[in-house]
């Protein structure tokens, strides 16, 4: 995968020591199309490496959030982790708490919009909205 490749190797050229354990992180979260909480990532990635601990997956988000390789949502007083940093809408379900991703070009014209009334100088932003996933909406109807 190259952009697991390219990610893992700027790392490394930032002086960042790469063990099998961080790139297993890494990996998980570009795969997914969930948005996984630390305690989730830490069960997948124990998996293969089990002897990983908990405090290696904070510190690894920690780095990958601080590089802006990975976004923090948090849902219902959890952190949840997505490494799709480019523009998108995130719909969360205030029932279950899934997360599902809709990339919105129209997100960058509120963005440029919002910069232009208020003279920010706007970096990145993120847009939640809440309601029932497909699932859960079945469920109230």
């Amino acid at each position: 995968m190259q952009q697991l490749e390219e990610l893992v190797s700027s790392l490394r050229e930032e002086g960042f020591r790469i063990t099998p354990q961080r790139v297993a992180i890494v990996d998980y979260l570009l795969r997914t199309d969930d948005h996984p909480s630390a305690e989730h990532i830490h069960r997948i990635v124990q998996k293969k490496y089990p002897m990983v601990s908990l405090s290696t997956i904070y510190k690894t988000l920690d780095l990958l959030k601080e590089k802006k390789l990975v976004n923090e949502i948090e849902v219902d007083g959890e952190a949840r982790f997505d490494a799709h940093t480019h523009a998108h809408i995130n719909l969360v379900c205030i029932n279950c708490g899934k997360i599902d991703d809709i990339d919105e070009e129209s997100l960058n014209e509120i963005q440029n919009r919002a910069a232009k009334k208020s003279k920010y100088l706007i970096l990145k932003g993120s847009f939640e909205l809440f309601g029932y996933c497909v699932n859960c909406k079945s469920k109230f109807s």
